[in-house]
């Protein structure tokens, strides 16, 4: 938003959504602080979600399709027309290289926050399943598969993720997680340290 002051909004990079206060000057968000009236997060969030202000603001980010020049020598502005045909016609090229096996020659990597957004998770499909790839990864393997296959065997589907009631928990039990470095991931509990020593 436009203008000045604060603005209530929340971190997007993970599932705990952690409550943040935002500092808006000029338009610009110039500052991330935990919230506390979050009514979860609770004046707790990760120095990832915090530190998003330097990515934003990151005179190096990348606002608008650039290729590098012909000479080697940096890069130059162009169209998004001009940038999705030259991608269009390398992609084909990688493609035609591999001749019947062209379709596996494509793979797609996705992690957070782009996991956490339905659109992108749709596009990506779509993408794929045009060229005809089956290969599509996700950070999943470092992280939360072994709960898909967990809910996959004890309740017939890897997407049905039941959420524990940690607040009301006296006794708990886990195998093969480290919450304390996860944040509680697939758990969806903000200040996952206080809530383990509460219990």
């Amino acid at each position: 938003p436009n203008g000045n002051g604060e603005r209530i909004t929340f971190c997007r990079i993970c599932e705990a959504h952690c409550g943040l206060v935002a500092t808006v000057e000029d338009g610009k968000v110039t500052k991330l602080r935990p919230d506390p009236e979050h009514p979860l997060s609770q004046g707790y969030a990760c120095p990832k979600g915090i530190a998003m202000t330097e990515v934003q603001n990151d005179p190096d980010r990348v606002l608008h399709p650039l290729r590098r020049r012909a000479d080697g020598d940096g890069f130059e502005r162009v169209s998004w027309d001009d940038a999705l045909s030259d991608i269009a016609s390398r992609l084909n090229r990688v493609r035609e290289a591999h001749g019947n096996h062209g379709r596996d020659s494509v793979a797609w990597y996705m992690v957070n926050p782009g996991a956490f957004s339905y659109s992108h998770t749709l596009w990506v499909k779509g993408f794929l399943d045009g060229l005809g790839s089956p290969h599509y990864y996700t950070a999943g393997s470092q992280d939360v598969n072994n709960r898909f296959a967990a809910s996959a065997l004890l309740y017939g589907s890897p997407l049905l993720l039941p959420i524990p009631d940690i607040a009301r928990t006296r006794f708990l039990l886990m195998v093969g997680a480290n919450p304390m470095v996860s944040n509680g991931s697939l758990i969806s509990v903000p200040r996952v340290r206080d809530h383990l020593r509460a219990i």
